[in-house]
């Protein structure tokens, strides 16, 4: 026998001691031993904690631990567990030691909004819906006053669902925008809808409202403050502003504390 033949039969060898080995663990029945929860990208704050994710696996599978873990429906546990508002994606898998394994991507909340109806919840970066935490509040940007919008649970989505408000739909895009940039997204707290329906932000950092007026050229609009704040208002004891005006087109007014 020469090298090469040889090097093929140890090669033979390993490969169908290796298949006998796999026979043997996985033609044994496995039995789930505890669940082992993942999130996945979710900064500092849990939107939902492993408790609630363990309840809607034991709500389905009840007599999971101790028992085969070959009876568990991977996909049909996942789109479950997807059906939970908070929950972007999950992906459910077993691992050979008898542990099923869940990673958890939460959604990711831009505004935190309180409408007329009394009851908050959370827009995503990606537009949707969903209710406040139970595990406390998500430090993001906030938004109150007129929003007539009564969010009764489930998915909806500020692009597409029909029952969505001009209003609502104009404050995730002012709040995707803000959220997107470094210096907003730390200097801005809230924003205020009128009754006129026009914006107003309350800054982090001083003691004026920005006017901000309508939707309309928004993003001009937060360019030109931007540019005042860093090379104008420090020159203007700004301290003894109470409003700063973006309403009217290229232009920045800045009313006095009477």
């Amino acid at each position: 026998m020469n090298k090469k033949q040889k090097i093929a039969a140890i090669s033979s060898l390993a490969i169908i001691s290796l298949l006998i080995i796999l026979y043997i663990l996985f033609s044994k029945e496995t039995l789930c031993k505890s669940l082992e929860i993942e999130f996945v990208n979710t900064g500092n704050q849990n939107i939902i904690g492993k408790e609630d994710v363990e309840h809607i696996v034991f709500s389905e599978y009840k007599n999971l631990l101790g028992n085969s873990i070959d009876n568990v429906n991977l996909g049909m546990l996942e789109r479950k567990i997807e059906q939970y508002p908070s929950i972007r994606n999950a992906e459910v898998y077993k691992k050979i030691n008898g542990i099923l394994g869940i990673k958890i991507e939460q959604r990711k909340p831009i505004l935190r909004v309180f409408s007329n109806f009394g009851k908050g919840f959370y827009i995503d970066e990606k537009g949707e819906l969903f209710p406040l935490s139970k595990n406390g509040v998500i430090r993001v940007l906030t938004a109150n006053g007129n929003i007539d919008y009564n969010y009764k649970g489930g998915s909806v989505s500020v692009k597409t669902d029909t029952s969505i408000t001009q209003t609502l739909k104009d404050l995730f895009f002012l709040a995707k925008h803000i959220s997107q940039d470094d210096f907003y997204k730390v200097q801005t707290e809230q924003i205020y809808v009128t009754r006129n329906d026009e914006f107003e932000l309350i800054p982090i950092v001083g003691n004026q409202s920005i006017l901000l007026g309508d939707i309309y050229d928004y993003q001009k609009k937060l360019d030109h403050l931007k540019y005042f704040y860093f090379h104008k208002l420090k020159e203007l004891a700004w301290k003894n502003y109470k409003y700063i005006n973006l309403k009217y087109k290229d232009q920045i007014i800045c009313v006095k504390r009477h």
